[in-house]
């Protein structure tokens, strides 16, 4: 009995061990299988994501392209509606001066019937024509500051779209001002590339508004600090010319702001 007895333990021993290299084998494969799918899931998860910035970076750049085809029109023509009314409102501004200064017409008297040997009334005499306004003088600083603007290649101006469209509506008409090609509109604010004649169209129109007694207060104190500020930049280079690409070029920021406490005021111009 006892060999009998230890036989069978053989068997089970070997059943059991066996058992034991089946589990083991299909925990390897399980293994193997979880492997496999984690390796889907990070392949998977990564095509996702590629997929998705890639995505991304197109719509993103058809916006932005989208943003520019629109934009840009949209401020040139806005600054050509600026430049229109300019001129109209300067037609306007001529053509009630014009009325003014026409004479009056005086009213006709009832024709009376006729009577014989009656001298016929002598004609009244044409009233003399109103004296033109003579053209606002300019000083020796006047001239050499227009001569200096004029010498200016191209500037960069910096200002809210409101200064803009003042300073387009006044100097507009000058027969040297040229609406730029290119405004860029950065929140609120424009940057218009102007050149040179522009910039002395821009001195001569915003001077005779500041010196124009017929102007409002409000016009003629925005065009005196408009004057004063571009004509001293502009002064600033005339005293120190330079030509050449090696330098910045210019640019007139109008953006006055509060001095903080404890610092300096930076300047206009940079």
């Amino acid at each position: 009995m006892a060999f009998g007895n230890g036989e069978a333990l053989q068997k089970i021993n070997d059943r059991l061990g066996r058992v034991l290299e089946d589990l083991a084998a299909v925990k390897q494969q399980l293994t193997d299988q979880q492997h496999a799918i984690d390796q889907i899931r990070f392949d998977t998860t990564a095509a996702i994501n590629t997929g998705l910035t890639e995505n991304r970076a197109v719509i993103r750049d058809g916006l932005t392209r989208a943003n520019e085809t629109i934009s840009d029109p949209l401020t040139q023509i806005g600054s050509e509606l600026v430049a229109i009314r300019g001129g109209i409102g300067q037609l306007d501004n001529q053509i009630r001066t014009a009325a003014a200064a026409a004479p009056v017409q005086p009213v006709q008297e009832p024709e009376s019937a006729p009577v014989e040997d009656q001298a016929p009334p002598a004609p009244e005499p044409d009233p003399a024509p109103e004296p033109e306004p003579d053209p606002p003088q300019l000083t020796d600083g006047d001239l050499k500051t227009l001569r200096a603007a004029a010498g200016i290649s191209a500037a960069t101006l910096h200002a809210h779209r409101d200064t803009w469209e003042f300073l387009v509506k006044h100097a507009g008409p000058d027969r040297h001002f040229h609406v730029p090609g290119e405004v860029q509109d950065a929140v609120g604010t424009v940057l218009a590339k102007i050149s040179g004649p522009s910039l002395v169209a821009v001195l001569t129109s915003l001077g005779a508004v500041k010196d124009d007694p017929a102007a409002d207060p409000g016009t003629r104190a925005i065009a005196h600090h408009l004057h004063e500020r571009i004509g001293g930049i502009v002064n600033e280079i005339a005293a120190a010319p330079h030509s050449g690409g090696d330098v910045e070029p210019v640019k007139i920021v109008i953006d006055d702001r509060l001095k903080p406490e404890g610092g300096e005021q930076a300047g206009d111009e940079e």
